[in-house]
């Protein structure tokens, strides 16, 4: 059975049913912000991407733990190099964004209608330029139908 609720890039927009799917596993819709310059010392950090979470049409997201989704980042080593963020008028909520490696918890419901939120990277001054394809970016959260 496939997922009920999906991640979408392409600039979704709020509440509305747009994006191109980036949640089915096939590789082939990667999300990418851009090219970072290897810094002399510490990080550069990378432009946010808008992207959505959304469920299918006649499900929606189920209060479960106080939240009704978690976003988080998948990654064998390189987690504290993503940070996520709310949408705030069509751009990240820089303060409320969670710290570098932490998720990111939706407390209100998620429908058949684009919930949007944005993810950034940042590289550190020691590491090899590279195209790291060994991040996930993963939904968890109870569906119901409504």
């Amino acid at each position: 059975m496939s997922s009920l609720i999906k991640i979408y890039k392409d600039d979704p927009t709020v509440g509305d049913t747009d994006g191109t799917e980036v949640s089915s596993g096939t590789g082939l819709a990667p999300v990418s912000s851009g090219a970072i310059v290897i810094p002399d010392t510490d990080f550069e950090e990378g432009s946010w991407v808008k992207l959505a979470v959304r469920c299918d049409r006649g499900y929606g997201t189920v209060l479960n733990e106080g939240r009704h989704a978690r976003i988080t980042i998948e990654d064998s080593g390189s987690v504290n190099k993503w940070q996520l963020a709310p949408d705030d008028n069509n751009s990240a909520d820089e303060g409320s964004a969670s710290d570098w490696g932490e998720l990111l918890d939706f407390t209100d419901q998620i429908i058949d209608e684009n919930t949007v939120f944005w993810v950034r990277a940042r590289a550190e001054h020691d590491e090899l330029p590279q195209n790291n394809t060994s991040v996930q970016i993963r939904v968890e959260a109870l569906i119901g139908e409504i």
